[in-house]
């Protein structure tokens, strides 16, 4: 059950935010220039990209852990992946303070600073607090999330410091992170530079273990059809008693390539996996039509999830640049969203 954070907790979190804007962090940091925090293990290292060096947008996105660092990476490389903008926006995983204009603000954003004494004017100077969960629609964020986000921001603080005083040079066009490092209970810790696990996204293949529904799919007949897969993001809060915050729901598509036709399409649950449910929506199809002679894909993403699929069924698995039937399709929903 979610729980909101107190006042008192806020005001430690938006005093550490205050203190980052007087150092501008964005005047010695790119958005790709990542500095890292470790605790613990290297997988639980904590990521910052550093918002608006170009002037347009300042902030501080928070990517926990590889997880993290992946959706970071999804974002970054969205266009050379074929991506949709919305796609790769809404699959994010962070927690993000923003410096903005005061028209992005909710009205609880803009009551929590009066209540809490902040008095702001001008373009990008109302500092507010995101949390960015896939599934769900960009949201204020809950206590655990303003406790997480206070602990880093004062040890992003420090890290700050310490680049500056000892005027410190990262190979960051390299794949290399400035790493701040915590010992054990934070009594010492180590600066330096190091690479990043990790610099392309890190898509999985979709892996079917029961081998009675591999044989059957390898005797399926086939057919003459040519199918569009796709997942999408429909950009759209929805608000159900059920979640603990507004849900932004995906889809999982399927069509007739030759024709437009929507043969069936998904709209998920915060938690389902889009990936999983497009798989089985290809699985009902076949078992009913046969398999197609060719799907096709617009990126690695939604390749990945039905290569084996494919390989099993002797399909023609082809990436392309447009999927233009069920691009009208998703139109059409984010028309009447």
């Amino acid at each position: 059950m979610r729980k909101e954070a107190s006042i008192e907790q806020w005001k430690t979190l938006y005093e550490a935010g205050t203190r980052i804007k007087e150092l501008k962090p964005w005047e010695k940091f790119w958005d790709m220039d990542l500095i890292g925090i470790r605790y613990g293990t290297e997988e639980e290292t904590i990521f910052f990209s550093i918002l608006g060096r170009d002037g347009d947008c300042y902030g501080i996105a928070v990517y926990e852990g590889y997880e993290g660092l992946n959706s970071f990476l999804m974002l970054t490389m969205q266009e050379s992946m074929n991506l949709a903008p919305g796609y790769a926006m809404f699959n994010q995983r962070n927690l993000t303070c923003y410096w903005g204009n005061r028209d992005e603000l909710s009205n609880r954003q803009r009551k929590l600073i009066k209540e809490l004494g902040y008095t702001y004017r001008g373009k990008n100077q109302w500092l507010y607090f995101l949390s960015f969960e896939p599934g769900y629609y960009p949201y204020n964020m809950d206590e655990e999330e303003v406790l997480r986000m206070s602990e880093y921001l004062q040890d992003l603080e420090l890290a700050l410091r310490y680049y500056v005083d000892t005027e410190m040079q990262v190979d960051f066009e390299s794949g290399n992170m400035f790493l701040l490092s915590f010992g054990k209970d934070k009594k010492i810790w180590n600066f330096g530079e190091e690479p990043l696990p990790f610099t392309a996204f890190q898509f999985g293949n979709l892996l079917i273990t029961d081998e009675v529904l591999l044989s059957d799919l390898g005797k399926a007949p086939k057919c003459n059809a040519v199918l569009e897969a796709d997942v999408s993001v429909l950009g759209a809060s929805v608000t159900d008693k059920k979640y603990d915050r507004p849900a932004n729901p995906a889809l999982s598509l399927l069509g007739d390539a030759n024709t437009g036709t929507i043969i069936k399409f998904e709209m998920l649950e915060p938690e389902d996996d889009a990936i999983v449910m497009l798989a089985e929506i290809l699985i009902g199809f076949i078992f009913q039509f046969g398999a197609p002679k060719e799907i096709r894909v617009s990126n690695v993403i939604v390749e990945a999830g039905l290569d084996q699929i494919c390989n099993v069924c002797g399909i023609k698995l082809r990436r392309v640049k447009r999927l233009k039937g069920l691009e009208d399709f998703k139109y059409s929903m984010q028309r009447f969203r």
